[in-house]
């Protein structure tokens, strides 16, 4: 045995230097061969992440299209007063609303999931895209008309409202629907009346009650000179045709007082619109305010009263009066659907009071 000599290090030396190294590692390659990736794990690592992309996306759709119904186009919708020719309005959800000469619609209330708008006069077709996210009321004054997908039309004349359904289903609510609903599919109809003190007969056989009406006749306002009844039909084919400022015209401010005084609803709405979008908004309260003192029992009452509130508060600037008005139609039992835009406008005009105030 060989003797080590000290120190140890002295006398060990490297075995391999760097290129003996790169040879024993070519040796080993060439004997065990290193496997190259292979191209099909690219899609096992793409895969999920373009998943995740597409649900990112839709999440993404999702929330900005949860908002308030607009126009096709993107702009807000506002009130409109179908010019002669009539007008449609295209959504962006792919509805549609048709609206004929004279029709007024206006929207109340617009969400992700809820769209209101009332149907002040005139006639209107609705065509709703089906299994949209929103359900939609129309409020026609003696009825509202609920819906979520389907095709029907709404008429108002006077003291008349007729609702007809193409296609789906609605329910049409209100205090002149027997039962206070009635279920509509396609095909089907409904026409619902103003009930008037008029409209009330008499039990069969009760000829003592049945006497008097003859002498309501004499107690009917004897027409004014025949001027004022070619004005009066005048101003309302002029109203109905979108021709507001020939129909105040036609009538001026003392015929307006005087048509205030004698006409029903349904004449006082039209020449409220008739004041109004002539330019001339503080004559549109004596029709509104006449629906509202001597019609209070009637269905249409709260709707006139939110009308009036709004117009004090957004063309009179008048904020105390508004909040009056706003009031005034949560009193009279304003529709469910409306309450919370009623709510909301008179919390704006009692704002406006105590902003005025400071």
């Amino acid at each position: 045995m060989s003797k080590l000599e000290f120190p140890i290090k002295d006398n060990l030396r490297d075995p391999a230097d760097e290129h003996a190294v790169s040879r024993m590692w070519q040796a080993i390659d060439a004997r065990f061969p290193r496997q190259k990736p292979q191209r099909r794990t690219l899609p096992l690592i793409l895969g999920p992440i373009a998943a995740v992309a597409a649900a990112v996306v839709l999440v993404v759709f999702l929330r900005h299209d949860a908002g308030p119904l607009r126009l096709a186009g993107g702009g807000a919708i506002v009130a409109v007063d179908a010019p002669p020719a009539g007008t449609q309005l295209m959504m962006s959800d792919g509805s549609r609303v048709e609206l004929s000469a004279g029709a007024r619609f206006e929207p109340i209330e617009s969400s992700a999931t809820t769209f209101i708008a009332v149907l002040d006069r005139g006639a209107a077709s609705f065509d709703i895209v089906p299994g949209g996210p929103r359900r939609w009321q129309i409020e026609c004054g003696l009825a509202t008309v609920e819906v979520v997908g389907t095709r029907f039309t709404c008429v108002r004349e006077g003291d008349r409202l007729r609702v007809a359904v193409e296609r789906g289903v609605v329910l049409v609510r209100g205090e002149r629907v027997a039962n206070r609903t009635r279920r509509l599919a396609a095909g089907e109809s409904l026409e619902v009346l103003a009930a008037t003190a008029d409209a009330v007969e008499p039990p069969a056989g009760d000829t003592k009650a049945a006497a008097p009406a003859p002498a309501a006749a004499p107690e009917a306002p004897q027409p004014e000179p025949a001027v004022t009844t070619r004005a009066s039909t005048s101003w309302r084919e002029l109203a109905r045709t979108g021709r507001h400022r020939e129909a105040f015209a036609t009538l001026g401010t003392q015929g307006l007082r005087r048509e205030v005084k004698r006409l029903g609803i349904a004449d006082l709405f039209a020449l409220a619109d008739v004041a109004r979008l002539s330019g001339h908004p503080a004559e549109a309260v004596g029709p509104l305010q006449r629906i509202i003192d001597g019609f209070s029992s009637d269905p249409q009452a709260p709707l006139a009263a939110f009308a009036l509130g709004r117009l004090q508060l957004d063309d009179l600037n008048q904020p105390h009066a508004a909040a009056a008005a706003f009031s005034r139609a949560l009193e009279l039992g304003a529709p469910a659907s409306l309450r919370d835009a009623v709510r909301a406008r008179l919390a704006e005009a009692q704002a406006r009071i105590r902003g005025d105030r400071r």
